[in-house]
This record gives C-alpha cells, sequence and structure tokens, in this order.
C-alpha cells in the first residue's frame, strides 16, 4: 500500500486519515498527490472505492463502478497489501474507501502483541478475531485499540460464552461499535442481556447471534431496550426463538428500524407472524428470513395481506407448510410491489399456484 511507503510525506498523509477515518476527504487528497507523483492506479482506486460507498447498490450506475473497481482491485491487491507490515498471525482483508479496512486475527496473543502496530498501518474499523475464550474477552474489553473498532467480529472459532460477552458489555472502549458479531459463541439469553442493557453500545446497527440457545428471552430483552432503537440488522438464524419472542418484538417501541431480520431455523409459528404482520416495527423492512420454521397459508395471507411490508425486497420462505391459499396471497397482494426475490421451496404449492407465483415475481425460486 503506498501509505506505507517510508517518505515524510506519505507519513503526514497516513496520520491524517488515520485522525479522520470517517472523512473522504483526507484520502481524496492522498488520491490528488498519487496522481501528481506517478501512481494514476491507486489514485483512481481510492476515489472509485469512495464514489462506490456513496453510491446506492440500486443505482444503474452501481454494478459498472463495482466492476471497475473490482478489475483495478484485482490487479494490484497483492502488491498494495505486501507493503503493509507482516505482522505473525495478522491478516490485512478488505479495501474499504480506497484502504485496507479489515484484519483478520489467528489467535489473541496476536492482537494483544501487534494492536498498536495495526492501528499504525491503516485506517482499520473491522477486526476479525479467532480462538478466543470469555477470559480471553475479558481482556480484550480493557483494550484502548477498541475504541477504533466499528465491527467485531467474533463469529467464528470462538467461545466466549455469557461470561466474554458482559465482559465487553461493560466496556466504555466500545462506544463506537456499530456492529457485533457473536454467532456460535454459546451464548445464552443472559448474553444478549448484556448487549440490550450496555450503556455504551448506543450506536450499535448490526448483531449476529446466529447459532446460540437464546430461546425466546433474547429477542425480548432486544425489544425492551431503548439502547438498540438504531439497530436495523438483526441475525437469530436457529437461536431456538419462539412466538412470544416475535411478539415482543412486534409490541416492541424500541427496536422499529430493523430492515434485514433473520429469524429462520426457529420455532416460529403462525401466531408470531400474525403479530409481526400487524405491527408498526415491520415498516423499514427490506429483507426477511422466515425459512425452516411452522408457518401455514394463515402466516402468509396475513403477511401478504400486510400494508407494514411494503418495502419488502427479499422474502424467505422455505421449508415451512405453506400450500397453495398462501402462494396466491403473495401472488395477489397489493402490498408487495417492491418485491423482488422469493424464496418458498420445500412447501406445498402446487404447479398451478406456483405458475400464478411466477408470473407475479419473475425472480421466484420455487426449489
Amino acid at each position: 500500500m503506498e501509505l506505507m511507503v517510508d517518505t515524510a510525506t506519505d507519513t503526514a498523509f497516513l496520520r491524517s486519515i488515520l485522525a479522520s477515518p470517517e472523512d473522504d476527504a483526507p484520502r481524496l487528497v492522498y488520491a490528488d498527490w498519487l496522481d501528481e507523483n506517478g501512481d494514476p492506479d491507486r489514485a483512481e482506486f481510492i476515489r472509485l472505492q469512495i464514489r462506490l460507498a456513496r453510491t446506492d447498490p440500486h443505482h444503474p450506475e452501481w454494478p459498472r463502478l463495482k466492476a471497475v473497481v473490482s478489475q483495478i482491485e484485482q490487479a494490484y491487491h497483492v502488491s498494495w497489501v505486501n507493503q503493509l507490515p507482516e505482522l505473525p498471525g495478522i491478516h490485512w482483508e478488505i479495501f474499504d474507501r480506497g484502504f485496507i479496512s479489515a484484519v483478520r486475527v489467528d489467535e489473541p496473543d496476536a492482537f494483544f502483541r501487534s494492536a498498536g502496530k495495526i492501528f499504525a498501518a491503516a485506517p482499520i474499523r473491522e477486526v476479525r478475531l479467532h480462538q478466543f475464550s470469555w477470559h480471553k474477552a475479558t481482556e480484550l474489553a480493557d483494550s484502548a485499540y477498541l475504541t477504533r473498532v466499528r465491527i467485531l467480529d467474533l463469529n467464528d472459532g470462538n467461545r466466549i460464552g455469557n461470561l466474554g460477552i458482559e465482559a465487553l458489555m461493560r466496556s466504555p472502549q466500545l462506544a463506537n461499535l456499530a456492529e457485533l458479531k457473536v454467532g456460535r459463541n454459546s451464548l445464552g439469553s443472559a448474553g444478549i442481556r448484556s448487549i440490550a442493557e450496555s450503556p455504551y453500545v448506543r450506536s450499535l446497527r448490526g448483531l449476529k447471534a446466529e447459532r446460540n440457545d437464546l430461546y425466546d428471552d433474547a429477542l425480548k430483552h432486544l425489544a425492551g431496550s431503548p439502547w438498540v432503537r438504531g439497530m436495523n440488522y438483526l441475525d437469530l438464524e436457529r437461536t431456538r426463538t419462539g412466538d412470544d419472542a416475535v411478539i415482543a418484538l412486534a409490541r416492541s417501541k424500541h427496536l422499529t428500524r430493523l430492515n434485514w431480520l433473520h429469524l429462520g431455523g426457529n420455532l416460529i409459528t403462525d401466531v408470531g407472524i400474525e403479530a409481526l404482520a400487524a405491527s408498526h416495527a415491520v415498516a423499514e423492512m427490506r429483507d426477511l428470513f422466515l425459512h425452516s420454521n411452522q408457518l401455514t397459508d394463515r402466516a402468509i395471507v396475513a403477511l401478504a395481506d400486510s400494508p407494514g411490508f411494503g418495502r419488502l425486497e427479499r422474502l424467505y420462505l422455505r421449508d415451512n407448510r405453506i400450500g397453495d391459499d398462501g402462494a396466491m396471497a403473495l401472488a395477489n397482494s397489493q402490498y408487495l410491489q417492491c418485491l423482488e426475490h422469493l424464496y418458498v421451496g420445500g412447501n406445498r404449492i402446487s404447479d398451478l399456484a406456483a405458475a400464478s407465483l411466477r408470473r407475479r415475481f419473475p425472480a421466484v425460486n420455487l426449489y
């Protein structure tokens, strides 16, 4: 990465970018300097990634921008990464707005040993950790470098448990955290309660807690917490969540900005979906995952007849107990005008009803 060239000018640019990591202006100034000093490809990459980040994925220009950015990155990724420090157990992973923004850490000691060098080398906003247990998570909670982290990923290869997440939630260093990933971490509802009650994660926009045994209490804690009112992304796949939790969400005065909700692989029946369909809590919903539950036509009719789902773009209903009545309700819904992708395989839908779904939703997946 050109930022690591050992010159006083590059060092000054890097310091400016690290001082204001969310600000595009220092990056664009650096791009201008690169243009003037013989590195137009890197300059163009910085400008295009910033432009891509500012462009709505639905904009017709987005696919072309993405393709150009990917082409430049494919050509230069290795050489730019190789200009960053080589640190044992540390892997530089993702470019964002022109610079490496994510780092993968093989084991706890690698993070504690190299944290200073990591955050001095690039504007890191995402940290992906591995092999953390509860006591290492407790040590992590004291790290001053957490103030730089926007996305904390403990999703795979960790077992921090309730004790570990409770320690993290007591850390004022997490005040800038925007997304937390703690799937497959042997958490119970007490761990999610600590997130819901923490005064330090009020900027949290996303939570991935899939494949933990959370039962209904976890979503109840979140639905009742004023601290998570800004959350728009929630993954509770295969967490033994049931109707009581979904009813709590439907009644929530706080958790009302969700636009991505994963409740697949749970214990949800028609009762929970009927409550959700009648709620204002789904007004911002774009992606809804309800596959592998216990839903019948009754739930799908309620969903199709709900004006609350008027902005829904993707709906996942695979492997339930849906028949033709539910399929026809979807096909004839006056509210699902924005629905682009529908997944209904593994249900009890006849060829005739499937044909109606195809006519209404060209991108329907029936398998």
